[in-house]
């Protein structure tokens, strides 16, 4: 969170969308961090919305943070462009949430995937003998492989937490 921070700071979005909200902290702590940013935040799990819907309320923030429950890859979303959108849900669906929303990505706009590392194990599948972990492995393993095969973008991956991809634009040269 400290990194988002930071990031939303330099930045300034004034539209911030996140797929999976859990109990809202970072769309809360977004819309305390920058003044004026609207906040579309988007939860499938109805008890984690709930628990959302009520932190939100806490912190008189409704105005500013919408918080739509469903699922990311069926929901209409509220506004045209986004200048920040954090993908932290299902780590399976990462690449069909990317593509499902980079083209509501703003000119200038980033896409942060979180949890790029998962616990190291990204790098060191070796370590679990897990099967359902080692699928989620190697699906995140091809969501990075496919952020770095995006001829319209390019990605950076920081070793920030548990890993965090930035993917922006490529800028075109005239």
């Amino acid at each position: 969170m400290e990194y988002m921070e930071s990031l939303l700071k330099s930045l300034q979005p004034k539209w911030f969308l996140e797929i999976g909200t859990a109990i809202g902290r970072t769309a809360i702590d977004a819309a305390m961090t920058v003044d004026g940013l609207h906040v579309v935040t988007i939860e499938k799990d109805p008890e984690m919305a709930a628990l959302a819907r009520e932190n939100i309320q806490k912190a008189g923030l409704e105005e500013r943070v919408m918080l739509i429950e469903g699922d990311a890859l069926e929901t209409d979303i509220p506004h045209e462009t986004y200048d920040l959108i954090f993908i932290d849900a299902a780590k399976g669906q990462y690449r069909r949430f990317f593509e499902r929303y980079a083209p509501y990505l703003s000119e200038d706009g980033v896409i942060v995937s979180d949890n790029m590392f998962f616990h190291g194990l990204v790098l060191h599948p070796e370590r679990t003998k897990n099967r359902h972990t080692k699928g989620l492995i190697k699906r995140l393993q091809r969501y990075r492989e496919f952020l770095e095969s995006l001829e319209d973008f390019e990605t950076e991956i920081l070793d920030t937490g548990d890993g965090i991809a930035l993917t922006r634009r490529r800028k075109q040269h005239a």
